[in-house]
């Protein structure tokens, strides 16, 4: 659609486009909240009708009364009511200014409920506008500037049978640690009119309790709902969140969402300072972190983060906190620095560090992690825990180091490889990228260990019934209902279960989540991981690519054959890199994650703390000194929480700054490149492949019934789609699913197994994602942008990898839903 925005394709960022309220409840969708679907009008439209008027607020009602709209936006109104099943709408002012810190514009813009049809939609489309220059608005506004810009959100009514709002925190006494539900039958419109007595609820530590009214409207197991919904919402936005909702049927729907405005005793919020030069946020922190976690991530990846372009434009990466983001920033390469790559790459460095990998630092780093994971940390003094954290830290500092060092020459090795392929053979980069890999990467040991325990369950009856019928109820009574099973899955849980899913000390891992691996071992009853059988299927996959390689390298000169044959041995060998030293660094982070919690326990026994995860808002020195003092945290707690919150609510630009020259510099710009050594115009050529690969984007979407994206793993295929947005969900993923995800680090292979196809909001040809589909021989599309919002769990979708689409099958899902509510 031209002018329309379907509401699951908003985000936050959307605001000045759609107003706030649209652009919310869009990122709350997207974040797996239940919100009603529907669109969007921009508030460009308005402008459009607008346009010529000039600052007169009577001619603007004027014009906005009595215009003809474009045919068009008609035509568009009229499919997207009929898209929503011609159900009645609700037709809500959308206001670029609504929900602001200081002002929330609640009831200053109007909203028209249970329209139907198109013209009444328009007629309610034109009263929204037109309140945009009432005069209580004007009034509210103090008269400072003219009319800002409103939106219109157009959204399929709830027939709700109780409605209201519910408050994240107490706005009168500012207690956050108390929500406040109120609630009436039928819909919330009269309770926001104030014609309605409301029942009126206090929820506090789950328990809700009556404060006034009949209590009929809801009950007290549904006003802890409520009250958990205004929660989820304000942790979702970093902020205490007024919102209101809706039950239908019994289910729970989220109707709006804005911050409370009228809370006091906030710390100040951060100024937010940009130093000079190109920032761009960090891929690796898809959020704010903690400032226990920030003061050992940001010094790591800083340091560290300069080896990545070693050897190919010698950039040097380096790491800053702007408005609590992370950022990253690069300035021009020095000069003469390609003429010293290419002395390194004649010298072998990059093939040697991967060499020196597996010969020394491999078993060298899994034995250090062996040893500090044997450490009983319970048993440590308080002087003794801060010493282990401290050697934790220095630890994971000193492996990302190597970590980055072997990233910048597996990049190297590996755009060699590929531009070498598109000189010599006239392959495009992803051809050759099916022929690296095997089956072989450190994730193989879990995915292999949850076949084998899958195998087991099935081979038993009463287990196998158990697990099919209540997984958390068999975790339970596993060791009656299987001695010998209950301890395979203990002994799993200790090799594979130690590992942090990402980069993030607040996520648990998978020992901590024993029930969600047994529901993973639960999808793979029916039919068990077979790796032998796997890897014979990749390997009748490979087998051609191989030929058609071989037969196109036999017309080449001898010199080229040789050279390729070097290139592709050295990307080969630096392939498996990638996930074994992400392996191992998850598995230190799991460590200072450990070491974190037995020192917020300890804090919060001591009562320096209310609770254990505390300690996160917390820097790691302060914690750490806190250990051998009664040093009362709670100040230093509510300043960390607030200002990771307000980072939370207030996520920066994806780039401060303006770019510089492009990374990939000629030595001597002025020069005839002919006239340049020989090594030397190969590391050119390799840095500036490498930067066209970085800069490639993916296709646009090239139907209206779908995604356009990447391709990364050939094939199509039908599945289920299963959103799945972090480890917390791996439960749910069940044989034939298409994995539906943000994107994925090397500790979701153990889902791959179970998988018909993989659908990404991110990721690249060389993303984990891409590369693990590839192995497993998983149709695939990534870089889709925004596919976890537009797309629904259970939805059936038809994913091919090889034109990177991904189309809804609209008739079949619709089939399946009635059959779900037969």
């Amino acid at each position: 659609m031209a002018d329309l925005i379907q509401l699951a394709r908003l985000r936050f960022d959307d605001w000045d486009r759609v107003g706030r309220k649209a652009a919310v409840l869009g990122e709350a969708r997207h974040a797996g909240f239940r919100v009603p679907d529907g669109f969007a009008v921009p508030w460009q439209v308005l402008a459009d009708v607008l346009d010529g008027v000039g600052d007169d607020p009577r001619a603007a009602v004027q014009r906005i009364r009595t215009a003809p709209l474009p045919s068009a936006l008609r035509e568009e109104l009229s499919a997207a009511l009929d898209a929503l099943g011609g159900v009645p709408v609700a037709v809500r002012s959308s206001g670029v200014e609504e929900d602001l810190a200081g002002r929330s514009f609640a009831g200053q813009y109007d909203s028209v409920l249970k329209v139907v049809g198109v013209d009444a939609v328009i007629k309610a489309l034109r009263q929204c506008w037109a309140s945009a220059f009432s005069d209580h608005l004007a009034a509210y506004r103090s008269g400072v500037g003219t009319p800002a810009p409103v939106g219109v959100l157009i959204q399929a009514m709830v027939p709700a049978t109780a409605a209201g709002v519910a408050f994240s925190a107490n706005p009168v006494t500012g207690d956050r640690d108390e929500t406040l539900v109120s609630a009436v039958t039928g819909l919330g419109d009269r309770l926001m009119a104030g014609e309605s007595d409301a029942d009126e609820w206090s929820v506090r530590d789950g328990t809700a309790r009556l404060v006034s009214g009949p209590g009929k409207a809801i009950t007290a197991a549904q006003a802890g709902e409520a009250a958990q919904l205004a929660d989820r919402v304000a942790e979702q936005f970093g902020t205490p969140q007024d919102v209101e909702w809706a039950f239908s049927d019994g289910t729970l729907w989220l109707l709006q969402a804005r911050p409370i405005t009228t809370l006091a005793d906030d710390p100040a919020p951060p100024a937010v300072e940009v130093p000079p030069g190109f920032h761009v946020r960090d891929p690796r922190s898809p959020a704010p972190r903690p400032r226990l976690e920030a003061t050992v991530y940001l010094p790591v990846l800083s340091a560290s983060a300069r080896h990545l372009f070693a050897f190919t434009t010698k950039v040097a990466l380096t790491a800053t906190e702007i408005g609590g983001w992370v950022y990253l920033n690069s300035g021009p390469a020095e000069a003469g620095s390609t003429r010293r790559i290419a002395e390194q790459v004649a010298e072998g460095e990059p093939l040697a560090l991967v060499e020196r990998w597996e010969s020394e630092w491999k078993p060298a780093y899994a034995a250090r992690i062996g040893q500090l994971r044997q450490r009983d940390i319970r048993a440590l003094t308080e002087p003794a825990l801060a010493a282990h954290t401290e050697e934790v830290a220095a630890f994971f500092a000193e492996f990302h180091d190597v970590y980055f060092r072997l990233a910048g020459a597996a990049m190297f090795l590996s755009a060699q490889l590929g531009l070498l392929a598109q000189r010599y053979l006239d392959w495009p980069p992803g051809d050759l990228l099916p022929l690296r890999g095997g089956l072989a990467g450190a994730h193989m040991g879990a995915v292999i260990g949850l076949g084998d325990l899958a195998r087991q369950a099935a081979d038993d009856p009463v287990l196998r019934a158990e697990l099919e019928r209540d997984t958390a109820g068999a975790l339970e009574r596993l060791h009656s209902l299987n001695p010998h099973f209950a301890e395979a899955f203990e002994t799993y849980l200790d090799e594979h279960g130690h590992r942090s899913p990402g980069f993030d000390l607040t996520e648990p891992t998978f020992a901590e989540r024993p029930a969600v691996v047994l529901a993973m071992v639960s999808a793979q009853l029916d039919e068990h991981f077979d790796p032998e059988e796997r890897r014979a299927a990749l390997a009748r996959r490979v087998h051609p690519l191989r030929a058609e390689l071989e037969r196109r390298l036999a017309s080449r000169p001898a010199t080229e054959r040789h050279a390729f044959a070097a290139a592709l041995a050295a990307a080969e060998l630096s392939a498996p890199i990638r996930d074994e030293k992400s392996h191992l660094a998850v598995s230190a982070w799991a460590l200072l994650r450990y070491a974190a919690l037995e020192i917020g326990a300890r804090l919060a026994a001591a009562g320096q703390l209310d609770r254990q995860e505390d300690v996160f808002h917390v820097p790691l020195q302060q914690a750490l000194a806190a250990l051998g003092n009664s040093a009362d945290l709670h100040q230093e707690v509510r300043l960390g929480r607030t200002r990771h919150q307000w980072a939370l609510a207030h996520p920066g630009p994806r780039f401060y700054g303006t770019p510089t020259a492009g990374p990939a510099q000629d030595p001597d710009p002025d020069r005839d490149p002919s006239e340049l050594p020989a090594g030397v115009r190969h590391v050119r050529d390799v840095a500036r492949w490498t930067t066209r690969q970085m800069q490639t984007a993916p296709p646009q979407t090239p139907q209206t019934d779908g995604l356009g994206g990447l391709g990364a793993s050939a094939g199509r295929t039908t599945g289920l789609a299963r959103i799945v947005r972090g480890p917390g969900d791996f439960g749910r993923v069940r044989k034939g699913d298409v994995l539906v995800c943000p994107e994925t680090t090397a500790q979701w292979a153990v889902l791959f197994p179970s998988l018909a196809g993989l659908v990404a909001d991110g990721g690249s040809l060389l993303s984990h994602p891409a590369i693990l589909a590839r192995e497993y021989g998983i149709p695939a599309v990534v870089a889709t942008g925004n596919a976890t919002a537009v797309l629904r769990d259970g939805d059936l979708v038809e994913v091919d990898g090889t034109a990177g689409t991904v189309r809804l099958n609209t008739f079949l899902t619709a089939r399946r839903t009635e059959q779900r509510h037969g």
